[in-house]
């Protein structure tokens, strides 16, 4: 299913039930990642293309601004900003549980949803937000991100591409998962066989070279395959246990990417309370696209 084509409305409607999941995959990915993260923007082209335009928004601001960062993760887009304007605040929100933060200026609040801010109205002069603001219900989300900004202020969101690297490795990667966890090396690890065991793997390893999840799952399956049929199967469920949060987190990554005619349908629920100016993609300098700008101002 491409899940994409189903446009904003869709990802959003299914995202929702399954929220506490999503949160909680999201919670252990920040929790094993550094400050620096730029999520799945591994590439330093990627992250200083991203690091640019940040600050970039960020030299239009007042020195002293305050700033809502809308799915803020690791804090990298505050700290992006604040390397431009020292002087800016940054409180950045995430519906993840965040390690512990402390820095001057920049203030990141874990278990928030966009669609519902703790913040009275008018209480930030710009919000943004990266690879964020997809991932909400986007029509409460514009409604509340209108509700605590101040008339006249700018609004500058980075939406995942769907022509990207970063969908595309997620894709990849997400296909890996499931062929770990697949009923192929599921019945090999039941039975007990060793080199049938290896054999399919070796099917995923060509398909799937260098990839750090399944050579660390390799290792853990073969050590333990020569155990009795009791302890294998305890093994197998807390080896899927483990990779069921990354799992989840690419799914719902893939689910918020969206097509290049549906951004349009991102963008609309804003459009009420913002005047908003034509998306555009941020490109690499190779003219890889990495993520739609949407950009707007609040009405007065």
């Amino acid at each position: 299913m491409n899940h994409a084509s189903e446009g904003p409305g869709r990802a959003s409607a299914i995202i929702q039930p399954w929220c506490a999941n999503v949160a909680e995959a999201w919670t252990l990915f920040w929790s094993e990642h550094q400050r620096t993260s730029r999520c799945l923007a591994r590439s330093p082209e990627m992250c200083e293309q991203l690091d640019a335009h940040w600050k970039r928004f960020a030299s239009t601001l007042a020195p002293s601004a305050k700033v809502i960062d809308l799915g803020c993760g690791s804090g990298a887009v505050g700290q992006a900003m604040r390397s431009a304007e020292p002087g800016l605040h940054v409180t950045g929100i995430d519906i993840a549980r965040l390690p512990p933060f402390f820095g001057t200026g920049l203030d990141l609040r874990g278990g928030v949803r966009m669609e519902s801010l703790p913040f009275p109205d008018g209480s930030f002069v710009a919000a943004v937000s990266q690879f964020g603001y997809e991932y909400a219900n986007t029509k409460e989300a514009a409604r509340e991100i209108a509700r605590v900004l101040a008339p006249g202020a700018p609004l500058s969101l980075l939406v995942h591409h769907e022509q990207g690297p970063i969908l595309g490795s997620l894709k990849r990667h997400r296909r890996v998962i499931e062929g770990i966890c697949g009923v192929r090396v599921q019945a090999a690890f039941f039975a007990g066989d060793a080199g049938v065991l290896a054999e399919r793997i070796a099917v995923l390893k060509r398909e799937y070279s260098n990839d750090a999840v399944l050579q660390a799952a390799e290792r853990e399956l073969q050590t333990h395959i020569g155990r009795d049929e009791t302890t294998r199967l305890q093994v197998w469920r807390t080896f899927v246990e483990v990779l069921m949060p990354e799992l989840i987190m690419l799914d719902s990554l893939e689910l918020c990417c969206v097509e290049g005619h549906t951004i349009r349908d991102v963008v609309e629920p804003l459009t009420e309370a913002f005047e908003m100016r034509p998306p555009q993609p941020l490109r690499t300098a190779a003219g890889e696209p990495i993520a739609w700008i949407a950009e707007g101002i609040r009405r007065e």
